[in-house]
């Protein structure tokens, strides 16, 4: 995937997702969460069209079974070898959960108690319940299929793997920055609060969104340098690993600093704010990233810095 086509679909999915997330809060009859989508919508459709008389309950039936089967007649198209046997267990295993969870969405009652049919927040609640199972078996399925092109691929090909994964990694870091964003800008939009609350939100969506924001940058140099990494010549390898290394020095210091500082000025602030979260917003796991790809960054050069001394040597 080219620059040009990555940054369409970074675009392409941080409109996706501040759409979702907007219609999930202006219109939560609709869309009740964004993990049931689009699952919730096809539900919506199939229980409109059962209602349609004989002739539209049967397409509503076959579309209900056509789809859900979709999954196992891929796992149908890989034969029979031994080492895809749990992908295809787990394609048939999502045939399953669509059947059921299709159903669920189109009639989500009799999945509840008696007690609590007929109120809306339940039957939003058991719709997310119903896309969560099914996005886990997906999740579950790319999973062992990571687990078998790992297993099987050679250095170049797990190269290919690793900046492939690297760049999807861009795309989602941008959907959650999206989400995170539209979720911010709502809440801002809607709290009539003080002026220390809206001053506050804003500093705290921003270290919300800088993580993000460096994760972005940082896979984005780091699928770069694979790519020097994967070129016969590696012409350029120390260069591009020194810069990636420094931005991942950037986004570990600025990270944290914006962390603490936020916590502190929350402290400052309690008396004049009427929300104080009591959560801890640690971005651990843009922390993590950064340091694993800050170790890659460094060993790529030092190994660089050995070759080259060896062949001095030579």
């Amino acid at each position: 995937m080219k620059k040009g086509k990555l940054l369409l679909a970074c675009v392409c999915a941080a409109a996706l997702v501040a759409g979702l997330s907007v219609l999930a809060i202006r219109f939560p009859g609709l869309f009740s969460s964004m993990l049931a989508f689009p699952l919730e919508q096809i539900g919506w459709g199939l229980g409109a069209l059962s209602k349609l008389g004989p002739a539209g309950n049967g397409a509503a039936v076959a579309a209900w079974v056509g789809l859900s089967a979709i999954p196992a007649l891929w796992a149908l198209r890989y034969g029979r070898g031994k080492e895809t046997r749990w992908e295809r267990a787990a394609l048939y295993l999502l045939s399953g959960v669509l059947l059921l969870s299709l159903y669920g969405m189109a009639n989500p009652y009799p999945f509840l108690p008696p007690l609590l049919q007929g109120f809306p927040e339940y039957t939003k609640m058991m719709k997310s319940v119903f896309g969560v199972c099914v996005w886990a078996v997906v999740v579950l399925y790319l999973v062992l299929r990571l687990i078998r092109l790992f297993r099987l691929g050679s250095r170049d090909q797990l190269l290919a793997y690793m900046q492939t994964i690297l760049k999807v990694l861009c795309v989602l870091f941008t959907g959650a920055a999206s989400l995170s964003l539209s979720n911010g800008a709502l809440a801002l939009q809607d709290g009539a609060r003080l002026d220390a609350d809206f001053f506050f939100g804003v500093f705290r969506l921003i270290v919300e969104l800088v993580p993000y924001g460096f994760d972005i940058l940082i896979v984005t140099l780091a699928a770069d340098l694979l790519a020097v990494v994967r070129s016969e010549e590696q012409d350029g390898i120390v260069e591009s690993a020194e810069r990636l290394s420094n931005v991942c020095y950037l986004a570990l210091g600025v990270a944290t600093a914006l962390t603490a500082a936020s916590n502190l000025l929350q402290i400052c602030l309690t008396r004049r704010l009427t929300d104080v979260s009591v959560s801890v917003n640690i971005p651990i796991l843009s922390i993590a990233l950064t340091v694993l790809i800050l170790l890659f960054a460094r060993l790529l050069i030092e190994n660089k810095r050995l070759r080259d001394d060896n062949n001095l040597f030579i």
